[in-house]
């Protein structure tokens, strides 16, 4: 599968641009054919592919691969190149598609021409694939801007596998934040301050939004609740991402335990966030 993705991704095409004109007293400008003045400019491509391969497994059986890439990727942020973002979305990306060659991953997508260590000779372009489940395995991701303000950048980064003979696909969604005054992707521990705490106000939102207590959770020896390796935030509320099979069962799909500040005492909220948490989300007095 890391073949197959990384091969796709050589053949992503740009389709258009998206751009916003941004004034810097922070104010955002529509694209109505006003004159922006002293403004920075947002550059965003869309990109987007499909390619269909055949392959030739140790059984000498035929099977097919039908893999689509479409993304929102981002050029220029507040009239700069954007690597950080673009490394971020890069490692959501890959590790939510079951990669771990980073490295190798982001080399080929930056500098496609000069990357000689991808192995394709075995995969042969097809036009079309056999709609057969037991020879057919698909994958898509989907790398989609969620939400943009004056501070904060989102994306959501969605992917949908299936393994031909599997007894079902696999979905995952991914998130990165992004700071545009920092120019920085936010990171789990720049946010969270004591993860104790975070424990016990997941455990609660969990119970609160699906009923579920520790029985129906999957919890390690000693007990303690993982700590979630994705969040996303909106607004005012701090959102603890669970993928399939992470903490619950795959009937049990994904887990999305939102941390809402009203339901927490004034104490807690600066126990639980960083100052730097705390101003994210709006939250500092």
């Amino acid at each position: 599968m890391k073949k197959i993705i990384l091969f796709i991704l050589a053949t992503i095409t740009v389709s258009t641009m998206w751009s916003c004109a941004k004034s810097n007293n922070g104010n955002t400008t529509s694209n109505d054919g006003n004159k922006v003045t002293d403004s920075t400019l947002c550059q965003f491509n869309n990109l987007d592919a499909e390619k269909m391969f055949a392959y030739v497994n140790e059984e000498g059986d035929t099977v097919y691969f039908d893999n689509k890439f479409s993304a929102f990727w981002p050029q220029i942020i507040n009239g700069k190149p954007c690597p950080e973002l673009q490394q971020a979305l890069f490692r959501a990306m890959t590790d939510s598609a079951g990669l771990n060659e980073l490295d190798k991953v982001t080399e080929f997508l930056l500098n496609p021409a000069n990357y000689t260590e991808i192995d394709t000779k075995d995969l042969i372009p097809v036009n079309a694939v056999k709609d057969d489940e037991n020879k057919l395995s698909t994958s898509e991701i989907d790398v989609i801007l969620k939400s943009m303000n004056d501070r904060l950048l989102v994306y959501h980064l969605g992917t949908d596998s299936y393994s031909a003979g599997a007894a079902h696909g696999i979905y995952a969604n991914n998130y990165v934040t992004y700071d545009l005054k920092t120019e920085k992707a936010v990171t789990f521990d720049d946010i969270i301050a004591d993860t104790t705490l975070l424990r016990t106000v997941i455990l609660k939102s969990i119970k609160q939004e699906y009923n579920y207590g520790t029985d129906e959770l999957f919890l390690p020896d000693n007990g303690l609740l993982p700590l979630p390796r994705d969040f996303v935030l909106d607004g005012q509320v701090f959102h603890a991402i669970y993928q399939v099979y992470e903490i619950a069962s795959y009937a049990q799909g994904m887990i999305d335990a939102p941390i809402y500040p009203y339901l927490l005492k004034p104490e807690e909220i600066k126990r639980l966030f960083t100052p730097y948490g705390l101003e994210l989300l709006d939250l500092a007095e």
